[in-house]
């Protein structure tokens, strides 16, 4: 539907928001997402898919398609990727984070390790002219195109992990805000994504032979003083299945199920929305795939799967 102003889109974009970056319920299941620290992190290599469809039956309502993965070179460094596509309305932000982190050992036996991130973002805006509506007709301010430029950014985190029980980690986006041109106005709308922090840390309580409880929390802040947090609770049994919940502070509850099969893990969660914008739309959506493959040089630590002629029990 063609019901968006082209001053209004303009006004959103310019001001910072919560929503610049893309918006996740099972971060969780993938750290990296927001600490590059997290780089490596796990004890195999995690090709993660992710779909989520936020505030579904409202009108040009976020849309967010992601692919991450990253491992360990060595003993010490890591790389990892994450593309993302990220639709709003008539806009879109697809772009492209590579990130490396070293981890620091804290003790011989590697149960104590802090890894220090650093990644580059390639983000580049654009806007379906099909979809703004103007007073005037064949506006020029319209009609006259965007530039699409990329625009280039660093990201930066600090993420201690504890075996596979604890974690913590600090974070900031956005950190050099370049300033482009971004619409090729007489006068100019410049980048408008602004710095975002975050602060992560969750413990894996093991439970009995059957039951783990896993608990996390998300703070999240950007410059503009918008804060949010999120606070989760996953019982999972037998680390092959798993059922949880999540409250974002006056945003939304959220239902989490998911399984692991082998190497295949699937997640999915639902919000209910606890805002204003509830009153119309009918909750969000989001679904993950993950494909773990073997990543780690160190020779103590071999991915089950990969094992002739042993049974497949996840170690934590």
């Amino acid at each position: 539907m063609k019901t968006y102003l082209f001053i209004i889109f303009i006004g959103f974009t310019a001001s910072a928001s919560a929503q610049q970056i893309a918006l996740t319920s099972q971060y969780l299941f993938n750290e990296m997402l927001v600490n590059p620290g997290a780089t490596g992190a796990k004890d195999y290599i995690p090709i993660q898919l992710n779909y989520r469809k936020q505030w579904v039956n409202y009108p040009g309502s976020p849309t967010t398609q992601s692919a991450s993965c990253h491992a360990m070179l060595s003993d010490e460094m890591a790389i990892g990727g994450l593309f993302f596509n990220d639709v709003a309305g008539p806009s879109r932000r697809t772009g492209f984070d590579f990130n490396t982190a070293y981890h620091l050992k804290l003790d011989s036996r590697r149960t104590h390790q802090i890894g220090f991130g650093l990644g580059i973002s390639l983000t580049q805006h654009m806007i379906d002219v099909n979809q703004l509506t103007t007073y005037l007709p064949e506006d020029p301010a319209v009609l006259r195109g965007f530039n699409n430029q990329l625009v280039p950014d660093a990201n930066v985190g600090v993420y201690y992990h504890y075996k596979n029980r604890g974690y913590a980690g600090i974070s900031a986006h956005n950190l050099v805000q370049l300033k482009r041109d971004l619409y090729d106005y007489n006068i100019p709308f410049t980048n408008p994504l602004v710095r975002t922090y975050y602060l992560l840390a969750g413990y894996n309580f093991v439970l009995n032979e059957r039951f783990l409880l896993k608990t996390s929390t998300l703070a999240q802040m950007i410059e503009t003083t918008n804060f949010q947090v999120d606070g989760s609770l996953i019982l999972e049994y037998k680390r092959v299945f798993w059922m949880g919940t999540s409250y974002r502070h006056k945003d939304a509850i959220v239902a989490m199920i998911g399984g692991q099969i082998g190497p295949m893990r699937i997640g999915y969660s639902y919000d209910y929305t606890l805002s204003d914008i509830g009153d119309y739309s009918s909750g969000s959506h989001e679904v993950f795939l993950e494909y773990q493959v073997f990543s780690r040089l160190n020779r103590r630590s071999k991915t089950p799967w990969l094992k002739r002629n042993r049974i497949y029990s996840p170690r934590y």
